[in-house]
């Protein structure tokens, strides 16, 4: 009988300890906001970054930055983390935000910020700015900015629209989109879909671990094409001069479409391609 008493309150120990730590657990996260506009003339040269938070970047007016940061921090069940709420209001006090003329860096935080932090940014900026960005766990969404673009994240998905400049975009897990591209293009995701619609002006290189390959082109499109898909099919939708293999365990492609051009590389572990 006592054995069984035992039992029991051990038992009632830890159910009333699951259902408390959740309840506390939520009471210890905080959320909280913060927006700078940043005066700026010339090119722009945007650095942004975030361990854990989505990135969206749009243009907007010449002469000025606006910055919009959302955050959210929380300690873990027992307490061991530093107190979200002050967290959250150290930020709001004081962004991660450094004006140096026209070059503004985004996201650099002291290492004692506390764990469980994660920023969201929603950033507008003239046309011509140059970006560089990362996000360790987020989507990016980037629209209208002409200057050479070089965002990565390691989980999440990348969409570019209306580049001018040289791009590169890199995800370890996630699709990549880009429309309205020009000049030098590189794509590389770990596993996910890489769909580019543009005009090659220059270089076009894209990879992928797992996932297909999508291009649209102009009809006047004239390149120098070599594709390789692990586990797939190759389809091109312009006349064009081959010389490839196809055998039972790798598929590859080379040629030229109209008079040759700039070179596009195409590849992927297991999955389609097809220029349209």
């Amino acid at each position: 009988m006592r054995y069984r008493i035992l039992a029991f309150t051990l038992a009632t120990i830890v159910t009333a300890a699951a259902t408390i730590a959740p309840a506390n657990a939520q009471t210890r996260r905080a959320e909280g906001s913060f927006d700078r506009t940043l005066n700026v003339t010339g090119t722009v040269d945007l650095d942004v970054s975030t361990g854990a938070g989505r990135i969206n970047i749009r243009q907007g007016a010449a002469g000025r930055v606006e910055i919009h940061g959302r955050i959210q921090a929380g300690s873990d069940w027992f307490g061991f983390s530093r107190d979200a709420t002050d967290t959250v209001r150290e930020i709001e006090a004081n962004p991660p935000i450094e004006q140096n003329g026209s070059a503004i860096r985004i996201g650099r935080l002291d290492r004692d910020s506390g764990h469980n932090l994660s920023i969201s940014y929603e950033i507008v900026v003239p046309a011509g700015s140059s970006l560089r960005s990362h996000s360790g766990s987020g989507s990016q969404t980037i629209e209208g900015v002409e200057g050479p673009v070089d965002a990565n994240t390691g989980s999440g998905s990348i969409k570019l629209t209306d580049a001018r400049g040289r791009v590169t975009l890199g995800t370890g897990s996630g699709s990549i989109t880009a429309t309205g591209i020009r000049g030098e293009f590189r794509g590389h995701t770990g596993s996910g879909s890489i769909t580019v619609d543009g005009e090659q002006t220059g270089r076009w290189e894209m990879e992928t671990g797992s996932g297909g390959i999508q291009i649209r082109l102009p009809k006047s499109a004239a390149f120098d094409l070599n594709a390789h898909t692990g586990s797939g099919g190759v389809t091109v939708d312009f006349p064009m001069t081959v010389q490839g293999r196809l055998d039972g365990r790798r598929r590859d492609v080379s040629g030229r479409v109209g008079n040759g051009g700039y070179a596009l590389d195409l590849r992927t572990g297991s999955g389609h391609i097809r220029i349209e």
